[in-house]
């Protein structure tokens, strides 16, 4: 059984090497112009059950997905799990003036790897996961008068960003008594984000296109502690009411900064470096869910990152200026949704009401708040979860829509679709053979 997993993982990522390579070839694998401030746009991603209900699931108790958001759940592993997610995003951009523009990217949401210590008493937990992602492009036209008195020249300024921070997270969950699980976990940080300026002159043969870069490296290590405690047969004999609450430390991530300024593809002529820091807030969070039976549960999140009082920056990153904090705001964050799986825990029910319809929406107001004004993003998701032959496996499909920020002044309005798909798939590791 355990070779069928390795296929599964060595297929997935070939398959994201292959999907890797055609974006950074593709000519728009560009999002949000938000993107450019800060560490980048924040990226909320716990599994896909959690992703089509709102971004809510703290509190949910599944034995067939592993929750990244609370290591406290990890102590309900009863199978070996491994996931990979990918998505991708269409962004609509529109202007105060009305022009606008349509942009596409693509990229990973999740690869994680989960197996029960202890059945259903520890469970360890290994996964990868974005934190932030930069992705924009924009471009300025103009033109100058030479100082000989020719002709007016033209040129463009192209602004460009990519990279992110990535978070590397490991560890444990343990159920202390029937109802009541604690966890903690080890989050690694760390990144590169590049911020490239490319000044053409698309008429002239005599102006070479100049480029300057600015790149930020950074990795930090911090901690996060959760805890989860359930409350069964409540209103009735199958019902359960579940409380979760998580906690993330605040994170200090060191590096460096280096600046290149050079002509054409040329990058070296002249480079300089700092060393520096950054720090990432804490991240408070507390959820609760609901399920009347084993079809149908509800939850509720809400999350709290106190960017305007904790972030702290050595290097100037998009419009953050270090020793300023003026276009930071505290982060927060409220999701909810339901599941609805007709069959229940039936696996020889018909197919249709052995598929998982999910269905919820969040409001997440951003960490930042350009000229004063609060960038709060609303949306609606919707989710199926198909079962595959495999009893344990799935395949889910995701969809969310929304809306971020205002078309006005200097503001611009995303609208986005974005589409994502989750291979979930669990088995039983390390039995022992019984020899008779």
């Amino acid at each position: 059984m355990l070779h069928r997993s390795v296929l599964l993982l060595a297929l997935a990522l070939l398959a994201f090497g292959g999907s890797a390579e055609a974006l950074a070839q593709g000519a728009n694998n560009y999002g949000s112009l938000y993107s450019r401030f800060g560490v980048g746009e924040r990226v909320s991603f716990s599994n896909s059950q959690v992703d089509a209900m709102g971004g809510a699931g703290l509190a949910v108790r599944s034995f067939s997905y592993v929750p990244l958001d609370n290591p406290a759940s990890w102590g309900d592993i009863t199978l070996s799990h491994f996931t990979f997610s990918a998505q991708v995003t269409g962004t609509t951009l529109e202007a105060a003036d009305g022009t606008t523009s349509d942009l596409a990217s693509g990229g990973l949401n999740a690869i994680q790897l989960a197996f029960p210590l202890l059945n259903r008493k520890l469970g360890l937990n290994v996964a990868y996961r974005p934190y932030s992602r930069v992705n924009y492009r924009a471009i300025r036209t103009d033109s100058f008068s030479p100082t000989d008195g020719t002709d007016p020249l033209d040129y463009q300024i192209n602004y460009e960003g990519d990279g992110g921070l990535q978070e590397i997270q490991a560890g444990v969950g343990y159920r202390i008594t029937t109802n009541v699980l604690v966890g903690a976990s080890i989050n690694a940080f760390f990144g590169n984000i590049d911020y490239l300026q490319r000044t053409e002159f698309p008429t002239s043969f005599i102006f070479e296109e100049t480029r300057s870069t600015e790149s930020v490296r950074v990795a930090g290590v911090t901690g996060t502690v959760g805890v989860l405690a359930s409350t069964p047969r409540l209103f009735g004999e199958s019902d359960a009411l579940s409380f979760a609450a998580t906690a993330r430390l605040p994170a200090r991530l060191r590096g460096e900064r280096v600046e290149t300024i050079g002509i054409s593809l040329d990058r070296d002529t002249l480079a300089t470096s700092a060393d520096g820091s950054l720090r990432l807030p804490m991240e408070l969070a507390a959820g609760i869910a609901y399920a009347p039976s084993n079809a149908l549960q509800f939850a509720v999140d809400t999350r709290y990152e106190p960017w305007g009082s904790q972030f702290e920056s050595d290097f100037v990153l998009g419009g953050f200026v270090p020793g300023g904090n003026d276009d930071l705001q505290d982060r927060w964050r409220v999701g909810g949704g339901l599941e609805w799986r007709p069959a229940g825990t039936r696996r020889r029910a018909p197919y249709l009401s052995r598929v998982a319809y999910r269905l919820g929406g969040y409001i997440d107001q951003g960490y930042l708040a350009p000229t004063g004004s609060s960038l709060t993003t609303y949306a609606a998701t919707v989710g199926l979860s198909l079962p595959a032959l495999i009893p344990t496996a799935s395949f889910d499909l995701n969809l969310e829509v929304g809306q971020r920020g205002d078309a006005e002044g200097l503001l611009v309005r995303d609208t986005f679709l974005k589409a994502s798909a989750t291979i979930n798939f669990g088995e039983r590791w390390f039995l022992r053979r019984r020899i008779d």
